[in-house]
């Protein structure tokens, strides 16, 4: 794989690592309540453990997928990235929330695949169709 053809496809593997670990770390700081943060969000916090490990795991299970370029991992990702978006939104329970580093990478990743969506999302249909099978 040409990594230089591919750069928006390294960046969306280096986000999603991000987003793993991002997922990971807050997840761990609900379950221990590091630095009071089960108080900052307007939901509660056990809903926001599960459901962000469970989006963390997923981006990384992801990432392999996105290296084949398997069309369904973008659809994935571009899933995951939403979620976390909108995420946001629930934990700081208003429509003005602050632009937290999450809210920024999902962003980004959202904005990369949309720019790209024909190399994505369009282009292996049209192999799979010439191939003859």
């Amino acid at each position: 794989m040409n990594i230089k053809g591919n750069l928006p496809l390294m960046v969306l593997i280096v986000l999603s690592v991000e987003k793993f670990i991002q997922h990971m770390f807050v997840s761990y700081a609900f379950a221990v309540d590091l630095a009071g943060i089960r108080a900052t969000v307007a939901v509660d916090y056990r809903l926001l453990l599960v459901s962000g490990f469970i989006v963390g795991w997923l981006f990384l299970i992801n990432i392999p997928f996105l290296w084949w370029q398997v069309r369904g991992a973008f659809y994935l990702l571009f899933g995951l990235a939403m979620f976390d978006i909108v995420g946001e939104f629930i934990a700081q329970g208003t429509l003005f929330i602050d632009m937290m580093l999450s809210f920024m990478v999902a962003l980004a990743i959202v904005l990369i695949l949309i720019f790209y969506r024909k190399r994505f999302f369009v282009g292996q249909e049209s192999e799979t169709l010439t191939d003859g099978n």
